[in-house]
């Protein structure tokens, strides 16, 4: 395994692809800053959280609603200690049985070989039509 920053996200990305979630947490710092900017009104587990302990249970959260169909990293850039990331993906809302794929971007930090601070970035207004379509709060097209 690497021990540079871009071979410190990898091994995270490769651990919770593979479902191993305490593994994947493992490459965290205790401290980390860990943000999905998803509003919490359109995703609960959204925003900004601080901690291992903390992530996993957004992580638990994402995989109680989401079954995780595709989830494939690139390293965009690596500049210094800070790494850009592009993640295709596609999840199965449980629920529904309805699939949401796209791409999602990620810029972490890693110092002393763990991940410091880690900002994820989705489409949110894409997402929240689909947790609306979920839901069963699609709205009726008037009859012409």
């Amino acid at each position: 395994m690497r021990s540079d920053p871009e071979g410190i996200l990898e091994a995270a990305f490769q651990a919770y692809a593979m479902g191993d979630l305490p593994a994947a947490a493992a490459y965290f710092a205790e401290d980390v800053i860990y943000a999905i900017y998803i509003d919490k009104d359109v995703l609960p587990f959204g925003g900004e959280v601080i901690g291992r302990a903390a992530i996993l249970k957004v992580w638990q959260d994402i995989r109680l609603q989401f079954e995780n169909l595709e989830y494939a990293p690139r390293i965009v850039s690596c500049d210094d200690d800070i790494v850009r990331c592009q993640i295709n993906f596609a999840f199965r809302h449980r629920t529904s049985g309805e699939v949401i794929d796209g791409v999602l971007r990620i810029v972490a930090q890693v110092a002393n070989g763990q991940i410091v601070r880690y900002r994820e970035y989705h489409d949110q207004e894409r997402l929240r039509a689909f947790m609306r379509l979920v839901a069963g709060d699609v709205v009726t097209a008037p009859e012409f």
